[in-house]
């Protein structure tokens, strides 16, 4: 069995302000090795579950943040930013047996988590695939059904969660805290560590996993409402694209692989 795991940090237990999140202030070198401690869980159960080769991206801003030493020595780990449309996603192929999420966190708009956002909070207000807001989980787990790679796993947030549920009620997930206004209650850093890892090894345990899989959309209308209307009418120019609101991008193929591309030149 291979597996490809994305992780972020904005889902980790206990973490609540972007400074805990960026490399370049000191509270965050205690948030890194969470992540790290989550992602190596999640990698423990993998391998308990039967998993030959696993694949970790490391996926928070400067894809930088875990710490490589602490992971199991069959596991690899791509760190950086290759620049593929796959973003979060990247290296991900049809030759993975599963995917899953460690960390992640509620979409842009979310009362969920108080560091809630969708790619890029300082461009994007709320991005909408078919008229709905979509989260990171949303745009990477289409990415992995296009490759034929189920999802099975997804630690963070309640709010997430939730939403992970309503999605595909077969995806096993473990929730590490609760958004309370600007605030969270998060559960002990131990307890997520041993559930994540339990959690993993249910979920790849459980084998058949693209029984479990939704089908992409037909066709995939891609709406992106900026924080600002100047970065809108900029993107508006990109191949397809067309500007439906002063703060708007509005985006249509029945390929999703034209759709990310579209993404990820226009969040830029």
């Amino acid at each position: 069995m291979k597996v490809y795991i994305s992780a972020d940090i904005e889902g980790v237990a206990g973490i609540i302000s972007s400074d805990e999140g960026n490399l370049d202030q000191k509270a965050s070198a205690y948030f890194c090795e969470q992540m790290t401690l989550e992602v190596k869980a999640a990698c423990e159960g993998a391998i308990a579950a039967g998993a030959k080769e696993i694949l970790v991206k490391d996926a928070h801003w400067t894809g930088r943040n875990i710490i490589p030493r602490l992971l199991p020595e069959s596991v690899k780990i791509l760190r950086g930013w290759t620049g593929h449309p796959f973003s979060m996603m990247a290296e991900i192929d049809s030759s993975f047996t599963a995917a899953a999420y460690v960390g992640y966190h509620a979409r842009a708009g979310s009362a969920g988590n108080p560091l809630a956002h969708t790619m890029r909070s300082s461009v994007v207000r709320e991005m909408r695939l078919n008229g709905k807001p979509a989260s990171e989980f949303t745009l990477n787990t289409y990415t992995a059904t296009m490759v034929g790679v189920p999802v099975v796993f997804l630690s963070g947030d309640e709010a997430l969660c939730a939403e992970v549920k309503d999605y595909n009620e077969t995806i096993r997930t473990v929730a590490t805290m609760k958004g309370v206004g600007p605030a969270t209650i998060s559960i002990h850093p131990d307890l997520a560590i041993r559930q994540i890892k339990e959690g993993a090894r249910e979920a790849l345990g459980r084998g058949e996993f693209k029984k479990a899989m939704r089908p992409l959309p037909e066709s995939v209308q891609v709406e992106i409402d900026y924080v600002r209307p100047v970065e809108a009418y900029g993107r508006s120019f990109y191949p397809g694209a067309r500007l439906v609101g002063e703060y708007t991008v509005r985006y249509e193929s029945k390929s999703w692989d034209d759709c990310l591309r579209m993404i990820h030149f226009c969040i830029k």
